[in-house]
C-alpha cells in the first residue's frame, strides 16, 4: 500500500473509530464508560508513534506515554509524571471500571461550579468528558498532520472502512 493510502486509511479509522464513537458516548452523556476508552485512546494514538506493530506486546505504557507527550503535551504531560495518568486512567480504569479516589469523573463542565479539567479538587483530579474529548479529537488532528508532514511514518493497519 502506498504512503498516501496508508494515511488515509489511518485518517478514516481515526475519524470512524476514535472520533465519531467517542462522539457518540459523549452525546449520550455516558460519563463513566468514556474515560475508559479515552484512556484507550491516547494509547492507541501513541502506537501510531512508533514502529512496532499494532499489536505489539508489553507497549501499553511506552504508546500511552508517547501518546500524552507527542500528542497532548501541557497539562497531560505534566501531570503523566510518573505514570500517574497512565496508572490511575489508563490502568485502574481499563483493568477495574474502578476509578478510586484520586479521580473525579465528569460529563461536562458544569456552570458556577468550581471545577476545572486537568486540575485538582478537594485532592481529586477533575476530568471532563466534554474537554477530554475535545482533546483527543486535537491529538487524531496531529498526528494526522504529523503523518502527511513525514515526521510520523504511517503504519499498516489492518482496518476495512465498510461504510
Amino acid at each position: 500500500m502506498e504512503r498516501e493510502e496508508q494515511i488515509k486509511q489511518i485518517e478514516t479509522f481515526l475519524e470512524k473509530v476514535i472520533i465519531q464513537e467517542l462522539g457518540k458516548l459523549q452525546k449520550a452523556e455516558l460519563s463513566y464508560m468514556q474515560f475508559v476508552l479515552m484512556g484507550q485512546a491516547i494509547e492507541v494514538l501513541g502506537s501510531f508513534l512508533d514502529q512496532k506493530p499494532m499489536k505489539a506486546k508489553d507497549q501499553s505504557s511506552k504508546r500511552f506515554n508517547n501518546g500524552v507527550k507527542y500528542l497532548f503535551g501541557g497539562k497531560y504531560r505534566l501531570l503523566n509524571d510518573n505514570n500517574y495518568l497512565y496508572d490511575k486512567l489508563r490502568n485502574q480504569m481499563t483493568h477495574t471500571f474502578i476509578s478510586g479516589n484520586e479521580l473525579l469523573l465528569l460529563p461536562n463542565r458544569i456552570d458556577g461550579q468550581p471545577y476545572h479539567h486537568l486540575e485538582y479538587w478537594n485532592g481529586k483530579l477533575v476530568l471532563i468528558g466534554s474537554v477530554f474529548y475535545e482533546d483527543i479529537c486535537m491529538a487524531c488532528s496531529r498526528l494526522v498532520n504529523y503523518l502527511k508532514e513525514g515526521k510520523v511514518k504511517p503504519k499498516q493497519i489492518a482496518f476495512n472502512d465498510d461504510k
